[in-house]
């Protein structure tokens, strides 16, 4: 399972995000052992496993260049994502960075959870060699990318729209807003912390921006055209949203669909995601286990920022600090996306794609 390399130009942090997941990824590992581990079994020794790299990648650009990495499992708990286990997942996280300069990686990006731990810290971790990013630029931008293109295959005029964003006061929330604010017809903002949230809130109004904002979804919902969420899914309601409207799925694990009632008429799709036209490869391939997504080629945006930043040789901090996302940021590193190659997924949801 431990692959040291050196000189990679790229290595991704990340977690897994079920247990049905981890239990087919640990037993493809253990191919070679007999007996198949139970999911019971797993949970007894998962997070006692240190961070390390499990397979190494390798992902070409359209203009001919490629780049090799590694991706590095952090083996926290999916269980426990919540605050009251910050401190032993920011450990988790902190071991995996202390890897990824041993191994020489050049650029990092920390995907899912990892990257909320360490927001605003990636400065320090990167006065070395090995430089981080959180990827949220990248993600950010295929959110908004994505909605702009779904709106006008669907006949939604953002202009005349009312857009709601859950987890408004996170990085890429933050992000989503400020390159929507002129864009549509009023933003809903919802978000757990009130103050925060006021605030922000205030900040576009005496821009000029139309907006509402609370701590409680059920006072947005049904006034919203457009649902982008950014949060995590768990406890978010959305049975009480408009028939026809669009919901961009961007937290992690994503999930919504799974919550929405069967008799919703809405348009739900996974966002934040790319898709790579030249493809990339895994040594050894464990894609069978951890490839889940219903179309080939597809990763998240907070992996595939290290990638372009790779492909460019611009190895720096490009998204670190928290709601420092810019605009014109956004549209650099998709501009450069999509000039290696690697632009918007297609719509899919859990039902497969649109």
């Amino acid at each position: 399972m431990d692959n040291q390399t050196s000189s990679l130009d790229f290595a991704i942090i990340g977690h897994q995000d079920s247990w049905l997941n981890i239990t087919n990824f640990i037993n493809d590992i253990r191919a070679n052992e007999q007996d198949m581990l139970s999911t019971e079994k797993i949970k007894d020794i998962y997070s006692f496993i240190p961070p390390r790299s499990i397979f190494k990648g390798n992902i070409k650009s359209k203009i001919g260049s490629e780049v090799n990495g590694v991706y590095i499992e952090t083996f926290i708990d999916p269980d426990k994502l919540g605050p009251r286990f910050s401190k032993t997942n920011i450990g988790k996280v902190k071991s995996a960075i202390n890897y990824s300069k041993k191994i020489a990686a050049r650029i990092v990006t920390l995907g899912g959870f990892t990257s909320i731990f360490l927001e605003g810290k990636l400065q320090t971790e990167s006065e070395g060699l090995t430089k981080f990013t959180t990827g949220n630029t990248l993600t950010a931008a295929y959110v908004v990318k994505a909605v702009e293109k779904a709106s006008l295959q669907l006949g939604i005029n953002l202009q005349h729209s009312n857009v709601l964003i859950v987890g408004a006061t996170g990085d890429i929330g933050i992000a989503c807003a400020r390159y929507l604010q002129n864009k549509t017809k009023k933003l809903l903002l919802c978000a757990r912390n009130y103050y925060r949230l006021h605030k922000f809130s205030n900040e576009l109004t005496e821009e000029g921006v139309l907006v509402n904002y609370s701590t409680n979804l059920s006072d947005l919902i049904s006034d919203a055209d457009v649902i982008i969420s950014v949060a995590s899914s768990s406890g978010i309601e959305l049975n009480t949203c408009k028939n026809g409207v669009l919901i961009c799925d961007a937290g992690y694990p994503k999930n919504l669909d799974a919550i929405l009632e069967k008799n919703n008429k809405v348009h739900l799709f996974h966002g934040g995601m790319g898709f790579v036209i030249n493809g990339f490869s895994f040594t050894p391939d464990y894609s069978n286990t951890i490839y889940r997504y219903a179309a080939p080629n597809v990763m998240h945006g907070c992996l595939l920022e290290a990638v372009v930043l790779a492909f460019e040789n611009r190895y720096e901090s490009y998204s670190s600090e928290k709601g420092l996302i810019s605009t014109d940021k956004m549209e650099e590193i998709y501009s450069l996306s999509v000039k290696h190659g690697i632009e918007l997924a297609p719509f899919y949801n859990s039902s497969g794609l649109w």
